[in-house]
């Protein structure tokens, strides 16, 4: 009997074959594989998702939907860009004749599980739930691992094979039909540009949205603080009234008229707050704290992450565990990490608790029951193997401190308050110190807590005012919603998956809903919520999204029947596009104004160089050497009469919102080519960042 072990990434293959030995690499179209004949082993790559879901029969553009014939096919049939995903499905096809019995060893949770299945179902042409299929479990690629895994077979999971392919089917059931409908609307109208809505899309928009308009209708009101300046043992500290804001500004100014040059210090309160170790990283917490102290976008995150987790050096990623079980042997993961140079320090501050038998991390709540929370393994990174990155080395010691400090002692600060008496009228200092570093210690540069050191002082003394001011400020509007407070939101509201929100938040980007880093909702983005709230108030529903997942989950918990969902789903949709069809050219006419505006911000490029017109962004498809490209170029619209023009870089061309050069305030201009990393650029030819490039 032949086995055949299907990974998910062709590095994965590599380690699973490395981990069990004695297996040679062979090549099939350019695709390594690997065979061990002395145990008929084969351990072949997939390269992600080589399946996904199409229209059954051929399509009819954008006027037919709902649509809900569909069926599982090759990738590359489907788009273009995953053409490369073709010679992996054929060696598996190959590979597949030779072997009697199947091993799905893709990452275990719901999208390792469809991927496995569908590998094994159609290109393998097995049954996936037959006696000779089963299932590799493992949370980290170490050798001990894999090979655990592999002596230690599970049969394949049905329940998280049919919650994958529910989610699947839904999934292209709202994004397909949705963006069918939304896009027959504003063709109604004439305008031909892309738009997409979906079952995850609509609600997070939706939320977005709110709190756009929350900002868009704050009206600032005008308060006043009165700041006291006092000599303590000849520091300068600042103390503030008691009653902080003011809405009168005569009470402000007849408190500073009663106030003389000395205050005493009527009252000293000292307080102990005790700050207990982080939990373990879930991904959510580690998306939000890498954009926090490293500036790391979300998205980003997750593919470093991934990348460590496969070269095998921190366990696997896309957990929703904040749970360090005693399974992971975390004292052997500890003594390891400290023969390497950079953390051999925080094993000696963990040495005696070691010792003493009373080593346990601050687990949190949340947990997976797939995974462990996100941890290093202990294997030193071989950098050059990698092929780090700067990134790959910050979310390493990111998520390995944090490892660290999840068991080390509680923390301490003091906060002192100082109550100052200046005529009756009471101010007040406030300062904190860390007195007991505990954890603090070994998170380092990553535990971040400012101190205000206030000089000591005794209750009755009687200190010099250097000064008192008034300051005028202005209530502030609710804050905006960074890429990494939006993850914590969706996740939150049980919106998309933890591999899938940062996803979703770049979609919204792409069809011009979203701009900015603090992100503001544009005008066709609240558009788009304004007028489907209207029509069709359900694509934008939280409630029915939450729904959703929540039976998904019970469908992998094997307490609902994935009929049930899928059909329940067509139910709603069938409603949905009723009314989309009822109101299709009121959408379309709603839309248009936005649309519009935002065609003209996108191909906006400021004032021409040579006349002071507008210049204006043209894109002419060409043919070359490796098939056709589009030509950008920037011309201005009082054309024929200026011929003023200028090149600018092939591929998508997208306008930052409303970001222009800080060097000559022209607007900044994103190049997307796939496979290159985004270039942010300013479109003005005789800028300086343009010279220097």
């Amino acid at each position: 009997m032949t086995t055949l072990i299907v990974t998910e990434k062709p590095k994965v293959a590599e380690r699973i074959a490395n981990a069990l030995g004695g297996a040679k690499k062979e090549t099939r179209n350019r695709i390594g594989y690997y065979v061990a004949g002395d145990k008929n082993l084969i351990v072949a790559p997939a390269v992600g998702h080589i399946y996904g879901l199409k229209e059954r029969k051929k399509g009819y553009g954008f006027s037919k939907y709902p649509v809900f014939e569909i069926e599982w096919a090759p990738s590359y049939s489907i788009a273009k860009s995953s053409s490369f995903t073709k010679s992996y499905l054929e060696n598996l096809k190959f590979l597949a004749k030779k072997c009697d019995a199947f091993i799905n060893a893709c990452d275990y949770d719901i999208e390792g599980s469809v991927i496995g299945f569908n590998a094994i179902k159609h290109a393998c042409n097995a049954d996936p739930f037959s006696g000779n299929v089963k299932r590799m479990k493992f949370s980290t690629l170490t050798g001990k691992s894999i090979v655990d895994a592999y002596n230690n077979l599970v049969p394949v999971d049905k329940g998280m094979v049919d919650a994958g392919l529910t989610r699947h089917t839904l999934d292209w059931y709202w994004g397909i039909n949705l963006s069918r409908a939304l896009n027959s609307a504003t063709r109604k109208a004439r305008r031909f540009v892309t738009l997409s809505i979906g079952r995850v899309q609509g609600p997070t928009l939706n939320m977005l949205a709110k709190r756009e308009k929350e900002i868009k209708a704050f009206v600032p009101e005008p308060y006043w603080v009165i700041e006291m300046i006092v000599d303590i043992k000849g520091d300068a500290i600042s103390s503030y009234h008691e009653k902080d804001k003011f809405r009168d500004k005569k009470e402000v100014e007849e408190i500073r008229g009663r106030c003389g040059n000395t205050a005493v210090v009527k009252d000293i309160k000292k307080k102990k707050n005790i700050i207990k170790p982080p939990h373990p990283f879930d991904l959510t917490t580690l998306q939000t704290e890498a954009y926090k102290t490293l500036g790391m976008h979300p998205r980003k995150t997750l593919e470093i992450a991934q990348d460590l987790y496969t070269s095998g050096v921190i366990s696997y990623p896309r957990t929703s565990s904040q749970q360090l079980p005693d399974e992971i042997n975390f004292i052997e993961i500890l003594e390891k990490l400290s023969m390497i140079e950079d953390y051999s320090r925080l094993y000696t501050i963990l040495k005696n608790k070691i010792k003493e038998g009373k080593l346990k991390p601050n687990n949190g709540k949340k947990k997976d029951p797939a995974h462990p929370a996100i941890h290093p393994t202990g294997e030193k990174p071989d950098w050059l193997e990698i092929k780090a990155t700067q990134y790959h080395k910050k979310i390493y010691d990111l998520v390995t401190k944090r490892f660290f400090a999840t068991f080390g002692d509680n923390a301490v600060r003091e906060s002192v308050t100082l109550k100052l008496d200046n005529n009756n009228e009471i101010f007040v200092a406030n300062g904190v110190k860390t007195v007991e570093n505990g954890w603090f210690e070994l998170y380092g540069k990553y535990a971040k807590f400012d101190d205000i050191a206030l000089p000591i002082t005794n209750k009755g003394d009687i200190l010099e005012v250097k000064s008192i001011e008034i300051h005028e400020k202005e209530t502030s509007p609710p804050k905006r919603y960074t890429p990494a407070s939006i993850i914590r939101l969706m996740e939150k509201n049980n919106l998309g998956t933890k591999a899938t929100r940062s996803q979703i938040i770049d979609v919204l980007f792409e069809r011009n809903y979203l701009t900015g880093k603090s992100i503001e909702v544009t005008c066709l983005g609240l558009d788009v919520v304004e007028t489907l709230n209207k029509y069709c108030p359900e694509v934008l529903s939280v409630e029915l999204t939450r729904k959703f997942e929540e039976e998904i989950e019970k469908i992998r918990s094997k307490k609902l029947d994935a009929e049930v969902v899928v059909k329940e789903g067509e139910e709603t949709l069938i409603h949905i596009s009723e009314e989309f069809k009822e109101n299709e050219h009121s959408i379309g006419e709603a839309l248009a104004n936005s649309i519009d505006e935002t065609i003209r911000l996108q191909s906006h490029l400021g004032k021409c160089l040579q006349c002071g017109g507008n210049l204006v962004l043209k894109s002419v498809s060409k043919h070359g050497k490796y098939g056709r490209f589009t030509s950008n170029f920037a011309g201005c619209d009082n054309y024929p009469k200026c011929r003023f023009t200028f090149s600018l870089p092939s591929g998508l061309l997208k306008r930052e919102g409303a970001d222009v050069c800080s060097e000559c305030g022209s607007p900044i201009f994103t190049r997307i080519v796939r496979g290159k990393r985004p270039w942010k650029f300013c479109v003005n030819p005789e800028c300086s960042t343009r010279k220097d490039k």
